[in-house]
């Protein structure tokens, strides 16, 4: 029986990986280490996708969370969805962000419904708190009265994450047991520049530096490092055989070593678990990695996992009502 995750819980090992703001910063294109213009992604002008913002999928602690929608022209049949999940360090970082609303686009013109959630942030909020928000996104969108509404197969629903969202993709992925296509599970994970081993044994991340230190005692309520254990927040100390697809992607010299891709691939693979690791070389950081070979690899797999994605009616508008 595997152990759900909960509770209080820390991490010495994960803090080198999320090094202060550098990580929020990934998602501007002024970066030069981005080689993806997600503002041009972005541009739906000529798509006959549709847009639609604030919708709330959660109450909690006196916040009203939200996710924004991009949805794929109109098809004859239901299809696959995506949630997106937005980097930050855990302390920053929207729904909003250029390289999410880009991405979001990105799929919706190939055929996917993609939704972009909020979550709540450290400190305010610690572990598990983003673990279950991401949870209760994904029961909403499967529950019948949404998917009816934007017209998506509940049966066929993953999650694409990008640095803290990664690790939130992943914790996903290998949370709980059984089915994939009921409650909050999800049948294929994308996780770019995601850390999956935040106990002090991942030895591969090396020293951390005080502002990435805080970073991770804000998000998993540790008052210091040396007292925390990452085990229940570390998703591969819970693979299973009855987990999800898992796509990891990374690059050689990036802020999160690629051994914690390898690692993670490595124990789904033990477990048997369908698994594609991609190492790009250079320096990008998480959606900075979704450049035109990485987004075709991407859109592979997801049709591996996912289903194959809509095609327009040819009986309807141009543009979804």
């Amino acid at each position: 029986m595997r152990r759900a995750i909960a509770g209080r819980a820390g991490a010495a090992a994960l803090t080198a990986a999320l090094v202060g703001t550098a990580i929020a910063g990934c998602s501007s294109p002024s970066d030069p280490t981005i080689p993806v213009d997600f503002a041009e992604l972005a541009d739906d002008a000529d798509s006959g996708i549709a847009t639609e913002n604030d919708i709330a999928y959660r109450e909690v602690d006196g916040d009203r969370l939200q996710m924004n929608a991009c949805l794929p022209a109109p098809s004859e049949r239901a299809a696959p969805a995506v949630l997106l999940l937005h980097g930050g360090g855990f302390t920053q970082g929207a729904r909003t962000d250029e390289s999410v609303a880009g991405l979001c686009v990105w799929l919706a013109e190939n055929g996917y419904a993609a939704f972009s959630a909020s979550y709540r942030l450290a400190p305010e909020h610690i572990f598990p708190a983003q673990v279950d928000d991401v949870a209760a996104a994904i029961a909403f969108l499967r529950d019948p009265e949404t998917a009816e509404r934007f017209a998506i197969d509940p049966t066929a629903i993953g999650v694409l994450g990008s640095s803290a969202g990664a690790i939130l993709a992943l914790e996903t992925a290998t949370a709980g047991e059984g089915a994939l296509d009921a409650g909050s599970r999800v049948r294929a994970a994308v996780a770019l520049s995601g850390v999956a081993d935040m106990r002090p044994q991942a030895a591969s991340l090396g020293e951390p530096t005080e502002q990435s230190a805080q970073i991770i005692l804000d998000y998993l309520g540790c008052t210091e490092l040396a007292a925390c254990d990452g085990e229940a927040a570390s998703a591969i100390a819970s693979v299973d055989a009855s987990d999800p697809a898992v796509f990891l992607a990374g690059s050689t010299r990036e802020i999160v070593p690629v051994e914690q891709s390898q690692a993670m691939a490595d124990a789904l693979t033990a477990a048997d678990v369908p698994n594609e690791l991609h190492v790009a070389p250079g320096e990008a950081h998480g959606a900075a990695l979704m450049d035109g070979d990485m987004r075709t690899s991407v859109l592979s797999f997801l049709r591996s996992f996912l289903g194959e994605p809509t095609t327009p009616s040819p009986t309807s508008s141009s543009s979804p009502e």
